[in-house]
């Protein structure tokens, strides 16, 4: 099931995965994904073959910050869905609130359409995922890590662990002590402990975190290999370019909420929406202002001033209005310019933090 760490505790979490499935998955449908690609089903197939990743009102607590803040989720079968936000946004409280390791205060869900928790050993035996970043016995080799956790899993899992150091490019260094692996490899690894399920589902963590631009191209693509086979890969990401590079559809969060989902390319075309550069003298004053106003779908500061994205549907009589409110509230506006946005910028004004834990 996860991969936790070095902990005679964490290969006994593993075995919470029982036999996994006798043969890889194949979808009958076909779609082009972000490179190009062939795809197992069309995103939004759902209602025909069931949803990978489902949830509804899914909630998580502590004390009283909402990490997982009524999310509704759907994972379409034979994708790579990104789950993309700031650090802090709550993307792996989700991910260890679907595979079980941690109780949600509210809400349904279900994994390849077996609903969790309530069948969770059944759904995890069809699933395999990285929390947090891969950690294994440095003192052993790759080969023996992969024995211990398939020792675990009982069933056919000793038999994969050659084809999956071959299906990661790690078969020439399995023999290799991982303290010698560079954390593109110790990721990599990762996605072989998963693989030793044949698993339908990936659920990964910041699989690209940490790691070059050459290890990211090498998970790039190892991830939409994954997908041509007709598994589902799921990853959470605080890269944005990266997720837009390898996934067909994100679900964009923000403390713990999720505040838009579609595919990459409705997110781009919805990217294109009213967004004004305001030069202004107290450019925090001015922030404060115009989300009082109710106005913007979010604001960002910039050196001088503050750059706004409206809502849907807005037009330039708002900009009328927002130079309005800024006057009311006292503050100096030397000029404003309408900009074209990207799904970046779009992104970096909707969400409204980068900094803490993820």
């Amino acid at each position: 099931m996860t991969v936790l760490g070095p902990s005679a505790q964490a290969v006994a979490s593993t075995s919470a995965a029982a036999v996994a499935p006798e043969h890889s998955p194949r979808a009958e449908g076909a779609a082009t994904g972000p490179s190009g690609r062939t795809r197992g089903v069309t995103f939004g197939d759902g209602e025909r073959d069931g949803w990978a990743v489902e949830t509804h009102g899914l909630t998580k607590r502590f004390d009283t910050t909402v990490a997982v803040d009524d999310v509704e989720l759907l994972v379409s079968r034979g994708s790579a869905f990104g789950y993309l936000g700031p650090n802090g946004a709550g993307k792996t409280t989700l991910i260890r609130t679907l595979l079980g390791l941690t109780k949600a205060d509210g809400g349904t869900m279900s994994l390849l359409d077996i609903p969790v928790p309530h069948e969770r050993r059944e759904a995890l035996a069809r699933v395999g995922a990285i929390v947090d970043e891969p950690r294994f016995h440095p003192h052993l080799t790759g080969r023996e890590n992969l024995r211990l956790l398939a020792e675990a899993r009982g069933g056919e899992a000793n038999e994969r662990i050659g084809p999956s150091l071959a299906r990661v490019g790690l078969a020439e260094r399995g023999d290799d002590k991982v303290s010698s692996y560079s954390m593109g490899m110790r990721q990599r690894l990762g996605v072989a402990a998963c693989l030793l399920a044949d698993p339908e589902l990936l659920i990964l963590d910041e699989p690209m975190n940490g790691l070059d631009p050459a290890g990211m191209h090498d998970m790039r693509e190892m991830i939409e290999s994954l997908v041509e086979e007709g598994r589902t890969v799921m990853l959470s990401s605080h890269l944005l370019d990266e997720v837009e590079r390898t996934c067909d559809a994100v679900a964009i969060v923000d403390q713990g909420h999720v505040i838009r989902q579609g595919t990459i390319e409705e997110l781009v075309h919805g990217a294109g929406t009213l967004v004004v550069r305001v030069e202004c003298g107290d450019p925090s004053a001015a922030q404060q202002a115009i989300d009082r106003s109710g106005l913007a779908a979010g604001t960002s500061l910039t050196a001088s001033g503050v750059t706004v994205t409206f809502r849907t549907g807005s037009s330039r009589a708002d900009i009328d209005e927002l130079t309005k409110r800024l006057v009311e509230a006292g503050v100096a506006v030397y000029g404003l310019q309408q900009v074209q946005t990207s799904l970046e910028d779009w992104f970096l004004t909707v969400t409204s933090r980068l900094g803490g834990e993820g």
